[in-house]
């Protein structure tokens, strides 16, 4: 395992997006947290994997056109290995069809199940496709890692909302001994917008080909703060950062000129960084260029509830085929571009579905 290594203090305006787990801009409704079935379903879709289809997916396709191609993706723990949930899924499908099935624990739920995926599921391939996972609140929070990105040696990147300095301080030295990159933060208004004043931590002149090269990371996805792009990518290229996570169309709209993607991909001290692109996976938002003006929610018909992260994104039907084309038509521009990687936003998306076909 690598390291990578920020610690990031933020005080500003409010934020209009984030990632999730951090924003509540849209927190379920009274009738979502109460949910009241009519009649018990007949079937359960498997949402995780569903997830997983989309991921790999884009994966596949990014890596059949640049095997160095660099995958994180943030949260989806789940998603690692086709846990207990997964087969009690099954086994409740089964039941519901054969009332003389003989699956007796369909209704038993474990979230996570220590075991080796089989090596013919998506989950071993989802597992074997990325590079690192970002998890929050480790420090500062309650949060685990799957053991089997540990057994896998997969990267854990820790992204904390610390209580205050002296805990962010605490979480910082933690993720030191554990060899652990922490972006961490005390003030949600302006995490992921704001690239701080202060020195860089393990500041290195050498050239970052790979995460095992890297020893600090910046996340700022969000570009609110910039009234044009020269202005973002000007102060980008004055860090020395290893790693830079940024939204790959500036403003949701326009496209970094060939000029400026060159200036962002070194480093103030003229070596090489990694140039990744944050990209959601289970969210539209009314700014992106597909789409249309008589778009709302409800029509089209994928288009479900208000994100839970973002104050206008819009949590989609992911596993419908209008939206695999929408978002593989974005993700081939995005890997035109020339970014490094992808930061994978949105995958923890799966959790609301399910909560609304809870299998309990």
């Amino acid at each position: 395992m690598f390291s990578l290594f920020v610690s990031v203090t933020f005080t500003a305006d409010s934020a209009c997006a984030g990632l999730y787990g951090f924003n509540h801009f849209n927190p379920y409704t009274k009738k979502e947290r109460n949910l009241s079935l009519e009649e018990v379903p007949i079937s359960l879709q498997n949402y995780r994997a569903l997830m997983r289809d989309n991921l790999l997916m884009l994966i596949r396709y990014a890596r059949q056109q640049n095997p160095d191609f660099k995958i994180i993706v943030h949260e989806g723990q789940d998603l690692l290995n086709k846990s207990l949930w997964e087969y009690s899924r099954e086994g409740y499908n089964r039941a519901r069809i054969s009332p003389d099935a003989d699956d007796k624990y369909f209704l038993f739920h474990n979230r996570y199940l220590d075991t080796e995926p089989e090596t013919n599921t998506d989950a071993y391939e989802y597992l074997h496709s990325i590079d690192a996972i970002a998890v929050n609140n480790i420090y500062c929070g309650v949060e685990t890692i799957n053991p089997i990105a540990l057994k896998h040696r997969l990267v854990a990147i820790s992204i904390e909302q610390c209580a205050n300095q002296e805990a962010l301080d605490n979480a910082t030295v933690a993720a030191m001994v554990d060899k652990r990159s922490i972006y961490g933060f005390t003030d949600l208004s302006s995490a992921f917008k704001t690239i701080g004043n202060y020195n860089i931590i393990n500041d290195s002149a050498k050239n970052i080909y790979t995460f095992s090269d890297a020893q600090n990371i910046l996340i700022l996805n969000d570009d609110s703060n910039y009234k044009n792009q020269q202005d973002l990518v000007d102060d980008l290229a004055k860090t020395n950062y290893d790693i830079i996570i940024i939204k790959p169309l500036f403003d949701y709209t326009q496209r970094f000129s060939v000029d400026n993607l060159r200036k962002l991909r070194f480093k103030k001290n003229g070596s090489k960084r990694l140039l990744i692109a944050e990209f959601n996976v289970s969210e539209a938002h009314p700014r992106e260029y597909y789409w249309l003006d008589n778009w709302h929610i409800g029509s089209p018909d994928w288009l479900k509830r208000k994100s839970f992260s973002s104050r206008d994104g819009i949590i989609v039907k992911y596993w419908q085929n209008e939206w695999k084309k929408i978002i593989s038509r974005y993700f081939k521009d995005l890997l035109n571009e020339g970014f490094d990687g992808v930061f994978f936003t949105g995958v923890e998306n799966y959790r609301y579905y399910e909560r609304q076909n809870p299998l309990e």
